[in-house]
């Protein structure tokens, strides 16, 4: 028997939290699932469009480190737009134009700004 069919009152409580919380955070960009997976790291970064050998987008980070991901969404193709980013690395190789590591992300969104 679990707590929510003995006190009826706990399962309106937890319903009520929900949605407050929701409305809460709705200024919160939401994150778009890319792939399954667990992540390795997270990215806070910004998109950077590179014209290298025919152009390619990165993700640079606060550090100055780039990263080409490899399933960057079209709807964040954008030459400073501020992300933050789940990803994981696809290998230690650096990517075709020698940029930085290759990682394939598995959720992304847009952030408020680039810290």
């Amino acid at each position: 028997m679990s707590c929510f069919s003995r006190f009826p009152w706990r399962a309106r409580l937890l319903g009520l939290t929900l949605v407050l919380a929701t409305g809460v955070h709705a200024n919160i960009p939401r994150w778009f699932e890319l792939a399954p997976g667990e992540p390795g790291m997270h990215i806070s970064g910004v998109i950077r469009y590179l014209n290298l050998e025919g152009g390619l987008y990165v993700i640079r980070d606060a550090r100055g480190t780039h990263y080409h991901p490899i399933n960057l969404p079209p709807a964040f193709e954008q030459d400073g737009l501020p992300i933050e980013a789940l990803a994981r690395l696809r290998d230690t190789e650096l990517s075709a134009g020698m940029v930085g590591p290759r990682i394939e992300l598995l959720y992304i969104r847009r952030a408020s700004r680039f810290e």
